[in-house]
């Protein structure tokens, strides 16, 4: 028998779903109900929007941070290297100023794919699926809030719902995917 709520299968002298708590009854639980995969697609679906948030929001703010830290370094190094400060190293500020550039350009680099595979998985696009399976797998490495993104972000991707959840919902009227 299964349950005319949840779908899930119980025994067949069950007066209640083991599960929900549902009553069963015998006339209308003798076919499997339709119902089992959608909470799972829903609930995936669910997880793949915190995810492309979760991504989208850790772009920003790493683009914000490479942007401050470029400016803020960049700023040091024109506005301060043609100035003799006693007892001051003469080189440090020119150095502040390619510091600044590199430092800020790389977390940039690093940033601007979390905006995209964020702003994929918002939009149910088969191709940010791939992106952030690779996002995540490189988010292992950085310690601790990193690892803890990675292994949600590779949780939900690698999950047989996951599949069905994406190219279900990014299909557009049509029937092609985007």
């Amino acid at each position: 028998m299964y349950c005319p709520h949840c779908g899930r299968t119980i025994p067949e002298v069950s007066k209640f779903c083991s599960t929900c708590g549902t009553r069963v009854n015998e006339v209308d639980s003798t076919t499997p109900p339709h119902i089992e995969a959608v909470p799972r697609v829903d609930r995936m679906a669910t997880h793949i929007r915190i995810l492309g948030w979760v991504y989208l929001i850790l772009g920003i703010l790493g683009t914000l941070a490479g942007l401050v830290v470029f400016s803020v370094l960049s700023f040091l190094g024109i506005n301060f290297s043609h100035m003799e400060i006693r007892d001051f190293p003469s080189g440090l500020f020119p150095l502040a100023s390619s510091l600044g550039t590199l430092i800020g350009g790389l977390v940039l680099l690093l940033s601007i794919p979390g905006i995209i595979a964020g702003y994929g998985l918002l939009n149910y696009r088969n191709w940010a699926r791939t992106l952030t399976i690779v996002l995540s797998i490189l988010n292992l490495f950085h310690i601790p809030f990193g690892t803890i993104v990675g292994i949600y972000g590779l949780w939900v991707l690698l999950s047989s719902e996951d599949a069905v959840s994406m190219s279900a919902r990014g299909r557009n009227r049509t029937g092609t995917v985007r």
